[in-house]
């Protein structure tokens, strides 16, 4: 090739790169050109569909365009997750997922239908929040150490219910089995609170870490008993109930996170501007006095990069828990 072959070679590639770069541009300027859907995997009515619904309105709102939850429950997050891994990545489709779907199912799972590591293009942790460690009231006990020394004398006779295999409830029970004389309880995984309340309420299921606002109305009727919250200190929504590190158990307050991604392969402006647009909503005071306070949840709403940076940490963590903890595997 002579040297003028290749001076047009170079430009016609460089040519390319432009208008790639600049129908992207391009495409961001007017997204979203359709419907966007965000997928929910869990059932309707629980923390993360109340979250999701709220978000959508108010990103329909600000769009003009329709934007739908579609609720996919089931697998540990893995149905919603797999949906969104399969989907077209023009940024027409979302996922709110957790740990569970992001980094523990990659652990747990050896038949995962997708990849935690290359199928998802992050864009912002929305938020955090505490949970309300509830028993039944025919247990008897008040405290969580009457709950801690009724596990020890009942190996594997005392059930607490989570919403999926690996998640956060799942995590702070089998932490404090291990600080508190050995893990000996059983877990009955659900696809979501609801379910898991109405079996509290039935009397199915012993005990169960639950949202603020599933937690709340039953506690203030005294229908369940309330032990503990993951929290460092005491909170405006529930003042009389002890925190998990003054009860001296610190390492299981592992929080609940919703986060928020798009399939791999969405071109980042697309990225960038949902982002843009996602973290100001949660960041607005009004919308977190009505949709995100009511839920005893914490703003976050980070950049993809942070995003990122939590994913890999909390991998390293999650790895060693898992191997100590002797989790089992599907």
């Amino acid at each position: 090739m002579n040297f003028q072959k290749f001076r047009l070679a170079v430009a016609c590639l460089l040519t390319g790169v432009l208008c790639q770069a600049q129908a992207q541009d391009d495409n961001a300027a007017n997204y979203p050109g359709g419907t966007v859907k965000i997928i929910v995997p869990y059932t309707p009515g629980g923390l993360t569909d109340n979250l999701g619904r709220a978000l959508a309105a108010r990103l329909e709102a600000n769009w003009g365009k329709a934007v739908i939850v579609e609720n996919k429950p089931g697998a540990s997050e893995a149905v919603g997750a797999t949906a969104l891994a399969r989907s077209k990545p023009d940024g027409l489709t979302l996922f709110i997922g957790s740990d569970a779907a992001f980094v523990v199912n990659g652990f747990l799972k050896k038949s995962l239908t997708y990849n935690p590591d290359q199928d998802f293009e992050p864009i912002t942790r929305l938020s955090e929040g505490f949970g309300v460690l509830l028993v039944r009231p025919d247990l008897g006990i008040k405290t969580l150490k009457e709950f801690l020394n009724l596990i020890q004398k009942n190996p594997g006779k005392i059930t607490f219910g989570s919403e999926a295999v690996g998640s956060a409830s799942e995590f702070r029970m089998r932490i404090l089995g291990d600080e508190s004389g050995g893990y000996k309880m059983s877990h009955i995984p659900y696809n979501g609170m609801n379910p898991i309340m109405a079996d509290l309420l039935g009397g199915r299921v012993d005990s169960a870490w639950m949202p603020a606002h599933l937690a709340k109305p039953q506690i203030d009727a005294q229908k369940l008993v309330p032990l503990a919250v993951n929290v460092p200190e005491r909170t405006w929504m529930f003042p009389d109930i002890p925190t998990m590190t003054e009860s001296g158990y610190v390492n299981a307050n592992v929080t609940f996170k919703m986060m928020l991604a798009a399939p791999a392969g969405t071109p980042k402006p697309i990225v960038d501007k949902i982002g843009r647009d996602v973290r100001a909503i949660m960041k607005d005071p009004a919308f977190y006095e009505k949709s995100i306070k009511p839920l005893g949840q914490v703003v976050i709403a980070d950049t993809p990069e942070q995003f990122k940076e939590y994913l890999k940490q909390t991998k390293l963590i999650i790895g060693k828990v898992v191997k100590e903890a002797n989790f089992n595997v599907d």
